[in-house]
């Protein structure tokens, strides 16, 4: 309901069985300006220039996807480590916020918040540079060459 009250376009991934949770009619009142699917392409997604955020239950993949693709985090976890992916997303990184549930207000809120952050765009890039930048690349690069001199090293003995 708070997409619908957004006014906001939305593509929404979501299987069929979660669709029987939704009211009667709102896929048909959505279709003008959202889309319901089974199933997206996240990184070309998320690599589009109209998506604005990214709401997500916080596993690993989809943070350092979201963070490739310099967008901002709307947060709802759900179990395991994602709480504390969560709390380094929205805490330690400052990139996104955490909503406490899917009530039409809790995201209203969420979305507000997260784009009133005018640092969360200057955080993202920050971050991503130091991930997949040169010098995320240099540290992977040391790091592979010290592993494979450390191999060589066990394998002589």
């Amino acid at each position: 309901m708070a997409l619908e009250a957004s006014w906001r376009p939305f593509l929404w991934v979501l299987g069929p069985s979660w669709r029987q949770g939704l009211p009667l009619g709102y896929v048909e009142r959505m279709s003008g300006r959202g889309r319901i699917v089974s199933w997206a392409p996240q990184m070309e997604v998320l690599q589009h220039e109209s998506v604005a955020c990214y709401l997500t239950h916080c596993g690993w993949n989809s943070i350092m996807e979201a963070i490739q693709c310099k967008k901002p985090l709307l947060c709802y976890p759900v179990a395991g480590d994602q709480f504390v992916n969560c709390a380094y997303i929205v805490d330690a990184w400052k990139i996104g916020v955490k909503i406490n549930g899917f009530g039409r207000r809790e995201l209203e809120e969420g979305f507000r918040r997260l784009m009133e952050d005018n640092e969360i765009s200057q955080r993202i890039l920050s971050l991503n540079e130091k991930l997949f930048g040169n010098e995320g690349t240099s540290k992977a690069m040391a790091n592979l060459a010290n592993f494979v001199h450390d191999i060589k090293k066990l394998s002589l003995t």
